[in-house]
């Protein structure tokens, strides 16, 4: 097992993840990105109509490995204001 940081950009800015999270490689990764963006879009989506998260991940040297981004953007329309 590897240990990869999650740091979070999203609408309060940057959060650098200090402690870690240790996954077996790829495909864990990838899940722990999916799910970091959907509870925090879960969490901003119904207070917000413009929402974009960022998961830059980094491996045990620093090194960047992978991104995930989620934007989402809705309106009424003018029928049903």
């Amino acid at each position: 097992m590897a240990r990869f940081f999650f740091d979070v950009i999203n609408g309060h800015g940057l959060h650098r993840d200090n402690d870690g999270v240790e996954l077996e490689g790829p495909d864990q990764v990838r899940g722990e990105v999916s799910r970091i963006l959907t509870e925090i879009a879960r969490d901003e989506l119904p207070s917000d109509s413009t929402v974009h998260i960022q998961v830059n991940v980094r491996d045990d040297v620093g090194l960047d490995i992978y991104n995930g981004e989620l934007f989402f953007r809705g309106g009424w329309t003018q029928r049903t204001q």
